[in-house]
């Protein structure tokens, strides 16, 4: 469904020298990572929707700092729902979202960029999400049969809380979450109800009281995600994904029916469709944008354990030019209105 989409976007970006060369004030004010000159774009605010768990603020921190100290533009942000951005994309209050996870977006897709309405696709973000349920790997020690949904029949009751009654708890992180948890866990005859800690990070809070004191925790998670390398978490085996399940899970029809594992989702990018004529160097720079989990997973953790999103995006940005520069090189072509072949998809996208 997105390919028809990227060709429009791959041949805009083919035509990106005569925008730039109508859109774009070019002077130097500064000197950019190995060598060059940064152009003046200060008068062009680029504007990014941060969703409300750490990869996407990762994201967002490294694309603002490479805009504003490789390719001169000012940049802002703003903290929103993820149900929520694609309106504001498509009238123009924000310029892109860097994360989107398609499994839940799938009404969203057909709406804004499928029918042309306002969003164009931005192409692959270059990590592959996938969610599940999740227990602490030490719970497996005397509880070996966690370790696929069927025991979750007989062991429900050690995830009982005092507000999930006579059922197990599933914790799930904010409302805003796209999620079949319960419709999972009802179709599966399994006695559990989900609860939503909030947000992310008051789900993180909960893993770790449990994690500390090693009691039981079934818990709505994800990978990529930076927790990983901190807490041992085993993901329970659910039902294979089934082709009824794909379905509903790309079209968001009949979910009700949904009984399986969440299948992988190759998470991708979205802009305004005036981007690209309104800061074509940040057009071409955003569509080129890749990289992966361990690169997310750094600079998340860096900006959970209290450091200053921009300074974790320097630090992350002054090891690794190599993955960056091809990004910098495709919007410095926009910029001077020169091919920008480099903004080509890779091989992988």
């Amino acid at each position: 469904m997105r390919l028809g989409k990227r060709a429009f976007l791959w041949s805009a970006l083919a035509s990106l020298a005569l925008v730039a060369a109508a859109c774009s004030d070019v002077s130097s004010s500064s000197t950019a990572a190995g060598g060059g000159t940064v152009p003046d774009n200060s008068g062009t605010t680029v504007n990014f929707s941060i969703s409300p768990w750490d990869g996407s603020a990762a994201n967002v921190a490294v694309a603002e700092y490479l805009l504003k100290n490789q390719l001169g533009y000012s940049v802002g942000d703003k903290d929103i729902d993820e149900y929520a951005q694609f309106k504001a994309l498509a009238n123009g209050d924000l310029d892109a979202t860097l994360e989107v996870w398609p499994s839940g977006h799938a009404a969203d897709y057909n709406k804004y960029i499928a029918s042309d309405n306002g969003v164009v696709d931005g192409g692959p973000l270059g990590i592959t999400g996938r969610i599940g349920w999740y227990i602490p790997t030490y719970m497996l020690q005397d509880h070996p049969e966690l370790a696929t949904w069927e025991g979750l029949k007989q062991d429900a009751t050690l995830f009982k809380t005092a507000d999930s009654g006579s059922a197990g708890q599933i914790l799930d992180g904010a409302p805003s979450y796209v999620t079949y948890d319960q419709t999972i866990a009802d179709n599966l005859g399994l006695n559990l109800k989900v609860a939503y800690a909030g947000s992310e990070a008051a789900e993180l809070t909960e893993l770790d009281t449990a994690y500390q004191d090693q009691k039981p925790i079934l818990m709505y998670f994800w990978t990529p995600h930076w927790a990983h390398a901190k807490y041992d978490l085993t993901q329970i085996k659910l039902p294979t994904v089934s082709d009824q399940c794909k379905q509903i899970y790309s079209t968001g029809e009949n979910a009700d029916q949904y009984n399986c594992d969440y299948p992988p989702d190759t998470l991708y990018k979205a802009f305004n469709d005036q981007l690209a004529t309104k800061a074509p160097a940040a057009f071409a720079f955003l569509s080129a944008m890749q990289w992966d989990d361990q690169a997310q997973d750094g600079v998340g953790a860096d900006i959970h354990e209290g450091m200053d999103p921009q300074d974790a995006a320097k630090k992350w940005v002054d090891a690794n030019q190599s993955v960056w520069q091809p990004w910098v090189d495709a919007g410095m072509a926009a910029q001077s209105g020169s091919p920008v072949a480099n903004a080509s998809p890779s091989p992988a996208a």
